[in-house]
């Protein structure tokens, strides 16, 4: 899958599965940071979060911190943590997991979102495409387009959302609108 690739949906046990792939140039521990600091996730992630414990261990609150005017999440749970290769955590009835590998151009990313309700499945496909973008921009240390910036649909989003819906053969009518 190249880096700018679409997610892929996928149905795995009556759930709905979203996998991405991006080729980041940077080290498998660079990235991690990004993914578990509370300030690396402040410049790209939509709810930044805090894992509690030193280091973290499974069954860990995952305590999710939404910025003003964003959506309220419950406290997630860890599930998995393995630095510098995988981050595995609730985030409200969701899952998400974080799989990390050395990769000749720095490292591979593995995102595999899992939730019940695929009606959602293109406008958390666009959120993720989005943020994984933002991820791969401030790893790259360009400016940060989320920090300090009330929430709000990112450029691009209803053009990107409309061409997932299609993708997944979701029907726009019914399809779970975006954030906001």
């Amino acid at each position: 899958m190249p880096s700018d690739s679409h997610a892929i949906v996928q149905n795995r046990d009556g759930r709905t599965v979203l996998l991405f792939e991006r080729v980041l140039a940077h080290p498998p521990e660079r990235v991690w940071s990004a993914l578990t600091s509370y300030d690396g996730l402040l410049d790209w992630h939509p709810t930044p979060f805090r894992l509690d414990g030193s280091p973290p261990i499974p069954g860990a609150r995952v305590t999710f911190i939404s910025p003003p005017g964003g959506p309220e999440i419950a406290d997630g749970r860890l599930l998995e943590y393995d630095p510098p290769r995988t981050l595995a955590h609730s985030w409200g009835d969701d899952e998400l997991r974080w799989q990390l590998e050395h990769h000749e151009d720095g490292c591979l990313l593995r995102l595999t979102h899992t939730f019940d309700d695929r009606l959602k499945a293109a406008r958390d496909a666009t959120g993720w495409h989005l943020c994984l973008a933002a991820l791969s921009s401030c790893l790259d240390l360009a400016p940060s387009p989320r920090r300090g910036v009330e929430p709000h649909l990112p450029q691009g989003w209803s053009e990107l959302n409309r061409d997932y819906e299609q993708r997944f053969g979701i029907d726009p009518e019914q399809a779970t609108p975006p954030p906001g």
